[in-house]
């Protein structure tokens, strides 16, 4: 039977994969599995494949950049997936590089993965795909720069706002413009994850069960710049986090509310 709609390819999804890790999930597996199937990329002993996510978009042209990164992290937490970004030949190059661990993928589905699903292993060669910056244009350079710094901070934002979400049981949007430029302006003074986990876990520990203060639990409260540092470097010992469980100074940005 002829497809309704002549593409040049075609989504294939099977169903007991999409009921053990969800459907969305599930298409993202197997396109990752076919890509990998036709790559070049090996190292390490294993078959890699390079994307980034506004070029997994157009393969996913049904989904916005905000599902599919949200996708890819969800496998990624399962163990499903592995990505890497030390393979690329360039340091500023922060594309990431994908493979399928199909050791965990057999301990999810409980059976036997067929020899025809697992692409035929290689033996480890060094052949990688490489990109000399002294051979780019300062037109290409500036592109690609600017496209993976893209790619970093989307990964970092989506990591930032879902710990925050996960420990308070809230559903911040990752895609607020608020919330990127608060989180992205922290970034760009040389705060690191751990650190916005240390404020989170901080806060969370004075505040979640405070009615008067639950509320600042929110990235405009949390990740403005002067409120960042201050939380950050709050003491910790035990007489000052009982002393914190009350009301304190809170420096308020009105210009970062938590719409768009």
């Amino acid at each position: 039977m002829k497809p309704i709609i002549d593409e040049p390819f075609l989504l294939i999804v099977p169903p007991s994969l999409a009921v053990k890790i969800g459907l969305n999930e599930a298409i993202v597996l197997n396109q990752l599995h076919y890509r990998l199937s036709q790559s070049p990329l090996k190292s390490g002993g294993f078959t890699w494949y390079h994307h980034t996510y506004t070029k997994w978009q157009n393969q996913f042209p049904f989904w916005s950049e905000r599902t599919i990164v949200r996708i890819f992290l969800s496998l990624e937490n399962q163990g499903i997936i592995v990505s890497s970004q030390h393979h690329n030949a360039m340091k500023i190059n922060k594309t990431k590089w994908y493979r399928i661990d199909y050791d965990v993928l057999h301990a999810v589905l409980g059976c036997q993965i067929d020899n025809t699903i697992v692409p035929d292993f290689q033996e480890p060669t060094t052949k990688v795909v490489t990109t000399d910056a002294q051979h780019l244009a300062p037109s290409d350079l500036k592109e690609l720069i600017k496209e993976e710094v893209k790619e970093k901070h989307v990964d970092f934002v989506f990591e930032v706002v879902n710990y925050l979400n996960k420990k308070t049981n809230k559903e911040f949007r990752a895609s607020n413009k608020a919330t990127k430029r608060l989180i992205n302006g922290r970034l760009s003074e040389g705060y690191t994850l751990k650190d916005f986990q240390t404020v989170i876990d901080r806060k969370v520990h004075h505040w979640l069960t405070n009615p008067e203060m639950k509320p600042y639990l929110r990235p405009s409260t949390l990740f403005s710049a002067t409120n960042f540092e201050n939380y950050l470097n709050e003491p910790t010992n035990t007489q000052s986090s009982k002393a914190n469980t009350g009301i304190q100074p809170i420096v308020l940005d009105f210009d970062a509310g938590e719409e768009d």
